[in-house]
């Protein structure tokens, strides 16, 4: 189901205006599924902006393919035909998973263009909003106030900025005896060399510059420095915790021993309706009424359309305040509907498949049903409608879009643009 993922990510990513290219790194593939990919993608995108890399297999004994991740992307950064960057020393990687839906454009900027005396009040255990001083709209969100000035102004060399996951720090305190049980007798010495930073890394630093997860934004320095540690991590993490996450602490550690401390915002995305620490805050404050208000099949509703200004990579893109990207890595549902990735048919980019069952008057209807039900039946009623009134018209926006190029050009004169896919 990752082909059909990155599709959408391409899709999503024109529909928001994204200016960078966009690239599947697939680990693994024999030369037989490799030749579909290559020609699909040409068919989707003429300008070459739309690429594959194709990488090794770098999964774990035991079938731990998470660790393709590093290994991927570190083939990538180093071996990669054209080049990933025409200048590398001004570019930014942004590394995200195949089933997160841009909802704006990534760009360098950070604080840059914020007031930081401009906030609002952390609510609820919820985030710190930072606003643009042009515009007057919230575009970072932090969890602690003492973490706005650590911001930088932009992505930088030395200056990684990803999205705050809720893995926390414990493994700062491996091998003490105030670790957590599964920190116990992890021998973080394995991981990172002897009395390397990494061991030297406290809980609460790793809380809070290492608690991350994607979107990753990196200098492209920091990028294959990372990479390269990350790939050497992730045997030594996995061996001692060999469980989902194992990567993901393996970056962290990875990162905290070449001493590069993640600013760690919320914004970047939205996924896990429960969740703290994602940019939830600004969906929250959404009234009933709006959350699903003038969209229909292939448009989103009308105070999510961000307007056509042209804007620069260096500052944060125009349009309303949303989280990055939508990692619908979840199950979503309200009004009869329902979302969940691994229910999607795999050919769902075709000539034959149709579009995504959506009729925004239900969500809304449940929304308001919600809303006399009380505020946390309310809340996650909100949330699950935003997720399904931004994903589900966009979606079919870009099915329509591929059908529109795709089809001719394979002899087809005629496609499926009927509503009938429940996911």
């Amino acid at each position: 189901y990752q082909h059909w993922q990155s599709i959408a990510v391409w899709y999503s990513s024109r529909q928001v205006g994204h200016r960078g290219p966009v690239t599947r790194i697939a680990s693994g593939c024999t030369a037989e599924q490799r030749s579909p990919i290559v020609q699909e993608y040409s068919e989707i995108d003429t300008s070459g902006q739309f690429r594959a890399h194709f990488a090794p297999a770098g999964e774990l004994k035991g079938n731990y393919k998470y660790s393709n991740k590093p290994s991927g992307l570190y083939h990538w950064l180093t071996t990669a035909q054209p080049r990933p960057f025409q200048n590398p020393t001004n570019g930014i990687v942004a590394l995200i998973d195949p089933d997160q839906f841009l909802l704006r454009p990534i760009t360098a900027a950070v604080s840059l263009g914020l007031d930081p005396k401009v906030v609002s009040q952390k609510i609820q255990g919820g985030g710190i909003s930072l606003f643009e001083t042009s515009s007057g709209k919230p575009r970072i969100i932090v969890g602690r106030k003492n973490e706005i000035a650590a911001l930088p102004s932009r992505v930088s060399k030395g200056k990684p900025v990803a999205q705050e996951y809720g893995i926390g720090g414990a493994w700062g305190n491996s091998g003490k005896p105030n670790a957590r049980p599964s920190w116990k007798a992890f021998d973080i010495h394995r991981v990172c060399g002897k009395d390397a930073p990494c061991t030297r890394t406290s809980a609460k630093e790793a809380d809070e510059s290492y608690s991350v997860g994607p979107p990753y934004l990196l200098h492209a320095t920091d990028a294959t420095n990372i990479a390269e540690s990350w790939l050497k991590a992730v045997p030594q993490v996995h061996a001692q915790y060999p469980y989902l996450l194992a990567e993901m602490y393996a970056y962290s550690m990875a990162a905290a021993n070449l001493s590069l401390p993640h600013a760690q915002v919320h914004n970047l995305m939205v996924s896990n309706i429960g969740a703290g620490g994602e940019a939830w805050d600004w969906v929250d404050t959404i009234s009933w009424n709006q959350v699903c208000a003038g969209a229909d099949l292939t448009t989103p509703p009308s105070i999510f359309v961000a307007p056509s200004i042209p804007f620069s990579n260096n500052d944060h893109p125009p349009g309303p305040a949303l989280p990055t990207v939508l990692h619908f890595c979840q199950s979503y549902r309200a009004g009869g509907h329902k979302f969940g990735k691994h229910s999607v048919p795999h050919d769902i980019f075709s000539c034959e498949q149709g579009l995504f069952h959506f009729e925004p008057d239900q969500i809304t209807d449940a929304v308001r049903q919600a809303s006399s039900a009380g505020s946390d039946s309310l809340k996650k009623a909100t949330r699950n409608a935003f997720f399904l009134c931004n994903l589900l018209p966009r979606l079919n926006a870009a099915l329509l879009s591929y059908k529109s190029t795709v089809c001719p050009k394979r002899g087809i004169s005629t496609w499926n643009s009927q509503p009938t896919v429940r996911a």
